[in-house]
């Protein structure tokens, strides 16, 4: 039975959601530029959270049309980790430990995993967790995209300004 994560991105690049394009261009606190990666997430609500915490104070009314893709992966194709395998300062949110990128690929190449599912920094209680999912690796032709919709916004979210 496959392993099913979910991505909230924009819908202008729904036509690349398993490419990891974005995070190959900019980098990210996982990868660095030039690295494709996927950031996914066990739950909707969890990609959310984790797509507003890099707004930078972009107003939710004024973001880009978002969609939800539901993705599916083969089972068994996730190495977990738990906060404690994770390198000290992992969850900073203000500043991406040195090392932290070069850990994950570490993780992917001792393993030979498709993915890495890890706590996340934004809400590192819950049982829900970040899924990092190497395009580069052969699996990703089992990956599927089973579905897209729309991702509509709760008008009364704020935008968190500090």
């Amino acid at each position: 039975m496959p392993t099913t994560l979910y991505r909230v991105q924009t819908d202008s690049h729904r036509d690349t959601i398993l490419d990891g394009i974005g995070a190959q261009l900019r980098g990210g606190r996982w990868n660095v530029r030039g690295r494709p990666l996927v950031y996914t997430a066990t739950t909707p609500e969890l990609c959310f959270l984790e797509y507003m915490v890099h707004l930078e104070g972009t107003p939710l009314a004024d973001l880009p049309p978002l969609i939800l893709c539901e993705i599916e992966i083969p089972d068994n194709s996730l190495l977990w980790l738990e906060a404690a395998d994770l390198p000290p300062g992992w969850n900073n949110p203000h500043v991406t430990p040195a090392g932290l990128p070069q850990f994950i690929e570490s993780q992917f190449h001792q393993h030979r995993t498709l993915g890495i599912a890890l706590p996340s920094a934004v809400v590192p209680l819950s049982p829900s967790r970040n899924v990092l999912i190497d395009p580069l690796h052969l699996l990703k032709a089992e990956c599927r995209v089973v579905r897209i919709e729309p991702y509509p916004i709760d008008p009364r979210l704020p935008t968190a300004t500090l």
